[in-house]
């Protein structure tokens, strides 16, 4: 009798020491994976717990909320990334009224950041009206070969496009203006060719 109960704990130890392995071992395994990796073109990219992908351009990370590969069907002439990256002075504008206006501005003040660090580009903002915020009144006549405008437009269609010096970022929504950011910030660092 007490060899079988021996011979149950033995069994009950193991199936303890078994259990407490896999439950380690799980845990270092998602400690050390540090999220999915993927490759495009010639980058690297870290996706985080949170969905945010993560690479390495001219040794500087760099933060996206899309991978570039869902970004590239939205067209974006190669003509639209020369303009901003062979001037020394952009202006970006928006219709005050916008339903996104706090989302435009957010993303124009952030652009604004990354133009001037990452490629020395002055950027002033602006508004497409008359506004009570003392901002310079800046639409697509402001554009010139020299400072061109980008313009973000609440439309019905999410797209870029080039109105003689004037980038039109037309979106639908508060996430589609985030997208043409996104976009357009691949074409400017070379990830999206």
């Amino acid at each position: 009798m007490r060899k079988k109960h021996e011979k149950k704990n033995k069994m009950g130890l193991w199936v303890a020491i078994f259990i407490a392995f896999i439950m380690l071992s799980s845990t270092i395994g998602y400690v050390f994976k540090g999220g999915s990796k993927e490759k495009y073109n010639d980058f690297s990219f870290s996706r985080t717990d949170d969905g945010t992908w993560y690479t390495k351009v001219n040794g500087k990370q760099l933060a996206f909320h899309y991978f570039p590969s869902d970004l590239e069907d939205i067209n974006l002439s190669s003509e639209i990334v020369d303009k901003i990256k062979n001037t020394n002075m952009i202006y970006f504008t928006y219709d005050p009224e916008s339903r996104y206006r706090e989302d435009i501005a957010m993303l124009s003040f952030e652009l604004t950041n990354i133009l001037w660090q990452d490629f020395k580009i002055y950027a002033t903002n602006g508004l497409t009206k008359n506004n009570t915020f003392n901002a310079p009144v800046i639409n697509c006549n402001n554009a010139t070969i020299t400072t061109p405008v980008i313009y973000f437009n609440e439309s019905n269609q999410t797209e870029i496009h080039l109105n003689s010096d004037c980038i039109v970022l037309n979106g639908r929504t508060g996430i589609d203006f985030l997208i043409l950011k996104e976009r357009l910030l691949y074409a400017l660092f070379n990830v999206i060719e």
